[in-house]
């Protein structure tokens, strides 16, 4: 009875401390990396995922070259993005996104004002600046007074010095359509046949999201103080909800050129209040709360939009890493309390050691499984930490014999 009350009073009080620790936060580092390994052994469940058309909350609104006749003056003018706006409220996107830099030089044009009004009804705008890379990372970058301006990662582990540095901003989108948008930095970089989108620039010691994180962040509802970013071996994203973006060790994402994005047309959009300009298909693809990507486009492939486009498009259609909920958690702690209880009473002390560090082996195996087959995880500390509790007891109070 005395030994009972004894572990029963050690587990207990040590799995309040643990539980209330663990909610405060000081032991979410042994839970990251223990994640960390799980989704290093899973990445293909992710990066195999190829998405359907019919399937992403993204669409592509273009802008096509070949229509430039269309428009008020090519590149596209404040008035042509008004109407596009415009002809996008009664469809309600979650996220707008504009990765070129949308500036007309001084004075603004005439329709600026009236183009930045235009987003007003918009919840969520990124709006990208035109930006270069610097040769190395101790060039220091020019910024043009966008310091304040623009988001920093807050939560980074890793190399650092495989990030790609920001070298300068070079045009930044006009101030009017900026007040209502969050800015960021928008490059593309070629790597052999690859095309490459980083998710993060290095510039001054600090990581600075790009259009592309930017974007995932407010799609994901995932805030820069829990938007967690892993460099090196096993780089990747981690957001909210369970989200995660595979990236190579530089923080940055291969680009799948061949990806189907659904599209609509821009000038369906300017002429919308005429029976039939916006088809049934286009109603179809830009549905309620898409992601809304618009932009210059070739139809080439290639262009900054529908890069984008189509980063976001394999990215949303992921898996999403699924963790048990609270009341499951509760069980996996009973369990491992209860094989605590076996270990004092029915293993012989002298292989009571052996036979704990056997069952936290086997609990890890059985976490790995889990997630190899469902994504599935549970943060590792308190369970192990009763087990390993519950081995030390036996070890000095356990049976002497079985």
């Amino acid at each position: 009875m005395i030994r009972a009350f004894l572990l029963l009073t050690l587990l207990g009080s040590l799995g309040w401390w643990l539980d209330r620790e663990h909610h405060a936060g000081r032991f979410q580092k042994v839970d990251e990396l223990f994640l960390d390994f799980l989704v290093a052994n899973s990445r293909d469940r992710f990066e195999q995922t190829a998405a359907k058309a019919a399937e992403t909350p993204v669409v592509l609104v273009k802008m096509r070259a070949a229509d430039r006749k269309e428009y008020a003056g090519w590149p596209p003018r404040p008035l042509d993005w008004q109407m596009v706006f415009k002809g996008l409220h009664a469809f309600e996107p979650s996220v707008i996104v504009i990765p070129e830099a949308l500036n007309w030089g001084k004075p603004p044009p005439e329709f600026t004002r009236e183009a930045a009004e235009a987003l007003l009804p918009f919840p969520s705008i990124v709006m990208g600046i035109e930006a270069q890379l610097a040769p190395d990372a101790d060039s220091p970058a020019f910024l043009g007074g966008f310091d304040e301006a623009l988001p920093r990662f807050q939560k980074v582990a890793g190399e650092l010095n495989k990030v790609p540095a920001l070298g300068a901003l070079i045009v930044a989108p006009d101030e009017m359509l900026r007040r209502q948008a969050e800015v960021g930095v928008t490059i593309t970089r070629k790597d052999k046949d690859h095309t490459l989108l980083p998710y993060a620039v290095q510039e001054g010691g600090r990581l600075r999201p790009t259009v592309l994180a930017q974007t995932l962040a407010r799609a994901s509802g995932t805030p820069y103080l829990a938007h967690r970013l892993l460099l090196g071996s096993g780089a990747g994203a981690y957001l909210a909800n369970g989200g995660f973006v595979p990236l190579l060790s530089g923080g940055e994402m291969i680009i799948d050129t061949k990806q189907a994005v659904p599209e609509v047309d821009a000038l369906n959009l300017m002429t919308s209040d005429l029976a039939g300009a916006v088809t049934d298909a286009d109603k179809q693809n830009l549905g309620r709360g898409k992601v809304v990507i618009i932009g210059t486009d070739d139809d080439a492939g290639g262009g900054i939009a529908r890069l984008h486009a189509q980063a976001l498009a394999s990215v949303l259609v992921m898996p999403r890493i699924q963790i048990l909920p609270a009341y499951a958690q509760w069980i996996v702690w009973t369990l491992a309390a209860g094989a605590g209880f076996w270990l004092v009473f029915r293993v012989p002390k002298k292989n009571a050691l052996t036979r704990g560090l056997g069952l936290i082996f086997a609990a890890l195996v059985i976490g790995f499984l889990a997630f190899q087959s469902a994504l599935l995880w549970c943060p590792p500390t308190l369970p192990a930490a009763l087990l390993a509790a519950s081995t030390l007891f036996a070890r000095i109070a356990g049976a002497v014999r079985g």
